[in-house]
């Protein structure tokens, strides 16, 4: 279960919307057809922005000190104060791919803005992303297996863990001359799809900001963090799908 913080607390922390020219940055939900008398409908799951509470929620906090455990030096700490400043939303978005629909999905981005005394690069701090995922169909498996992860970038070589927890960091590969690149603070982006739209889908994750110490750099201070993902239904289409 994620546990999620009301954006109308107290809490100076905010997520804001900053809609593009894009028409298609803020699509809440998309139907398709699929044959055979069924359709389908892909939704942003959570509907709209929600915040996570610093530190990190209770199954974040199990599946990141599994796959990174104290007994090899990892500390990871709750921030003392929420962030002052805010994650201005871009965008956050559902969409179909195909004529005969290939794949479903969604996609997010957004920019973080610190405050006053907010964490800022430079020095010996570095700010990282964090993000868990948790869906019912696990990456490169069957349809119906589960999914309950961090998400840190990997190198080619799938099986190897990085040597941080970080989203935005990947493993370097001795094959490559580079390793794969991902978005790096203040800007977080990330879509994802399944290629079998005809399957019920529940994809969820949940990004903080971390921060460490280039002095310590496996104590990490987390901080305030936002719920986003999708979901996608199917059904007899027994009336006209919606365009």
């Amino acid at each position: 279960m994620l546990t999620t913080g009301c954006l109308g607390s107290a809490q100076a922390f905010s997520i804001i919307p900053a809609p593009s020219a894009a028409g298609k940055s803020f699509v809440p939900s998309e139907s398709y057809e699929l044959g055979n008398g069924r359709a389908g409908v892909v939704m942003r799951q959570p509907i709209e922005f929600a915040s996570i509470t610093r530190g990190g929620t209770e199954g974040f906090l199990a599946a990141l000190k599994a796959e990174f455990p104290e007994s090899e030096g990892w500390k990871f700490l709750a921030a003392t104060e929420d962030l002052k400043g805010s994650f201005k939303v871009g965008s956050y978005y559902v969409f179909v791919n195909g004529v005969e629909v290939s794949s479903c999905g969604g996609g997010f981005a957004f920019d973080y803005i610190p405050g006053e005394l907010d964490p800022v690069p430079g020095g010996k701090t570095e700010l990282h992303w964090i993000q868990r995922i948790v869906s019912n169909h696990k990456r490169g498996s069957e349809h119906g297996t589960l999914e309950n992860r961090i998400d840190f970038g990997r190198s080619g070589n799938k099986k190897k863990r990085p040597e941080a927890p970080f989203f935005d960091v990947a493993s370097k590969d001795k094959k490559r001359t580079q390793a794969p690149s991902r978005p790096v603070p203040p800007h977080f982006v990330y879509d994802v799809g399944k290629n079998d739209p005809e399957n019920e889908h529940q994809w969820i994750a949940e990004v903080y900001l971390a921060s460490i110490s280039k002095n310590k750099p496996k104590t990490v201070t987390i901080y305030n963090g936002v719920n986003w993902g999708w979901e996608n239904k199917t059904m007899l289409n027994s009336l006209p799908v919606a365009k």
